[in-house]
């Protein structure tokens, strides 16, 4: 019973030194790191979770006639990556989701300079909550568009932009 109890001990400040020893890294060690989990990322999407706010914070808005469901909104990480031929889906990464308004105002008035067209998409989810998605980009393929992932992340400091299809009605915002 000792031996199990040590050897849980030793596993928890093995654990603990790890990750002591990788928050006090110098930031060129741990670039190789943070490259080598991004392109680990790209490969193996995790599902997008989505969390409304909470009611005493925001108003739940009500869905549009022209919102799109966001399950029709997600990319599966197998999908080829051909040039599509003219009135193929076009691809955007998703910067963010957002029950309230002014939050996506914020986040949008920041990716201004990234060089990108941005949109806004009406989304509604299962439960249905009304979100408004920000998207930037408009690429042909999902390849195209991670490809610019790293760029666009590094520029908004953002954890992961999902690779979103535009739904064909999508309008630039303003």
């Amino acid at each position: 019973m000792f031996a199990k109890l040590g050897l849980i001990l030793l596993i928890v400040l093995f654990g603990a030194l790890a990750f002591a020893g990788g928050m006090a890294a110098p930031d060129h060690w741990r670039a190789p790191m943070l490259e080598l989990a991004a392109s680990w990322h790209a490969h193996a999407a995790p599902p997008t979770v989505l969390v409304p706010a909470s009611p005493a914070t925001a108003a739940t808005p009500a869905p549009s006639a022209s919102a799109v469901s966001t399950a029709s909104l997600l990319v599966a990480s197998d999908v080829a990556a051909p040039l599509p031929a003219p009135g193929q889906p076009a691809y955007a990464l998703q910067l963010g989701q957002f029950v309230v308004a002014g939050d996506a105002d914020a986040l949008e008035r920041q990716s201004q300079g990234l060089g990108l067209p941005l949109r806004r998409i009406s989304a509604v989810d299962p439960d249905h909550t009304s979100w408004i998605v920000l998207a930037a980009g408009r690429f042909p393929s999902p390849a195209a568009a991670q490809d610019a992932a790293a760029r666009v992340q590094a520029v908004l400091k953002l954890a992961s932009t999902p690779v979103i299809r535009l739904p064909a009605d999508g309008k630039p915002s303003p």
